[in-house]
């Protein structure tokens, strides 16, 4: 690794943000390089920015797992396959080769083989993204959270690395604390401690031959996840609490990743009974242990017509009654507009898409990132809560009956969604901060933070 031809110098201390004001109607073209695990929840997001991208005149090459080909090319993106060995998600769903004694208590095992996951994988994962860069002509990379690695390769490479956070709660304050971490009652420089303790990507940093961060730096493992440059945040500025923030984020508002189709095909929503409620599992892994099947029984007794999408479930047998569809996957795109209401156990990006449509939703959390996204939502009065631990028959009727009558939850809702369609695109926002953030062959003008602010 250490040896490994590099197409630019080794940059070791990253200047504070540029922009590159590029004009898209030139002939100079930029290539943007995607990387990003397999699952929906972090493909569709990047592909409407992929989509923008090229929009514009550049090209993006897209690096996930073969089974996106489709879609990919559809976003007039270029795949390139992502070895099962290079995508966290895969790797952990093989089965780890780590040597984790069974006598320890499920959660800390299922700490133990992710970390030795990550900290296996990110050599390769640098091997991989270099070659492609150089060989593509690589000018910034793209990732999110699980693109360990990434960070690491464009450093080598002396080029940009961006970052899409999935989920709000991975947006960094002043401190460099993660929101999600913010609840602790630990001081930052502690948290970050302790965060290297547990991942010591700083040995890896090593490995690969990159000098150390500064003393007083954030933690490796959250300089590695979320880009110290760019990063895009996928929700409106008033969902995080008013704290300060850094300098280079850009909130870009929820991201629909809008589906294309021909302008012929019937959206699936006009299929639906009037005030249909969607019931919606979540698209990443998560055990269910009968709770999605409950839920769908609780509510067909309140006798509304009910699509029900199971998700990640598979393998059950469905008898709810004649009110009650079940699809294995429909795009939201495709029945947001035609439905009454939703329930689901998902977190950020279907969050953020139910608040651009405005439907009145139920948000059923448990204990993983859903829950203070849930916590959140019910605060700022767009949304419904019930936690998994409190979920009854009688406890989702009745939040269901409420959230169906709730007047002012609608009047919120309506102002909420009218605010976000009100902005600018996502996606093209996310393409624009990339595109100003492309390094110039002459010496890149330095400019003052806030304009980065002001591009979302």
């Amino acid at each position: 690794m250490q040896g490994a031809m590099r197409s630019r110098p080794l940059h070791t201390n990253w200047p504070a943000p540029y922009f590159k004001f590029y004009d898209p109607t030139g002939e100079s073209m930029s290539t943007l390089l995607i990387t990003v695990p397999h699952t929906a929840s972090h493909v569709l997001p990047q592909l409407s920015i992929a989509k923008a991208f090229v929009q514009r005149g550049h090209r993006v090459i897209f690096h996930t797992d073969p089974c996106n080909a489709e879609k990919v090319s559809a976003a007039g993106a270029e795949l390139i396959p992502m070895p099962r060995h290079c995508d966290i998600i895969h790797r952990l769903s093989d089965g780890s080769s780590a040597q984790i004694p069974t006598w320890l208590p499920k959660f800390i095992r299922q700490f133990l083989y992710f970390r030795y996951e990550v900290l296996t994988m990110v050599p390769d994962l640098i091997s991989e993204l270099e070659v492609i860069a150089q060989r593509e002509g690589v000018d910034c990379i793209l990732g999110d959270l699980f693109g360990f690695g990434a960070s690491y390769a464009a450093e080598r490479l002396n080029i940009p690395y961006v970052t899409l956070t999935i989920s709000w709660l991975d947006t960094p304050n002043a401190m460099g604390v993660p929101v999600l971490f913010k609840a602790l009652p630990l001081p930052s420089g502690l948290i970050h401690a302790l965060t290297n303790f547990l991942f010591p990507l700083h040995r890896v940093r090593k490995q690969v031959g990159l000098p150390p961060r500064p003393r007083n730096a954030s933690a490796e493992f959250f300089a590695v996840i979320i880009s110290q440059i760019l990063n895009l945040v996928p929700c409106h500025r008033e969902f995080i609490d008013a704290e300060q923030i850094q300098a280079n984020q850009v909130f870009l508002g929820p991201i629909t990743s809008q589906v294309s189709r021909s302008k012929n095909v019937v959206p699936y929503g006009e299929s639906l009974e009037p005030g249909t409620v969607v019931i919606l599992y979540s698209t990443a892994y998560k055990e269910d242990q009968g709770l999605f099947r409950d839920v769908v029984e609780s509510i067909a007794e309140l006798d509304v017509p009910i699509l029900a999408i199971p998700g990640t479930i598979k393998n059950l047998s469905w008898d709810f009654g004649d009110n009650v569809r079940v699809e294995g996957f429909v795009h939201l795109d495709e029945v947001m507009p035609y439905i009454r209401a939703m329930v689901t156990f998902s977190g950020a990006g279907t969050v953020g898409r139910v608040f651009r449509a405005g439907v009145p939703t139920l948000l059923i959390s448990d204990h993983t990132d859903n829950l203070p996204l849930s916590i959140r939502a019910e605060a700022m009065g767009i949304a419904y809560h019930l936690p998994k631990a409190k979920v009854t028959r009688e406890a989702v009727q009745s939040k269901v009956r409420d959230m169906l009558a709730d007047q002012a939850l609608q009047a919120q809702l309506k102002a909420l969604s009218a605010q976000l369609n009100a902005m600018d695109l996502p996606e093209e926002v996310a393409a624009i901060a990339i595109e100003r953030l492309l390094p110039e062959a002459q010496q890149p003008e330095e400019v003052a933070a806030d304009n980065l602010q002001q591009v979302g």
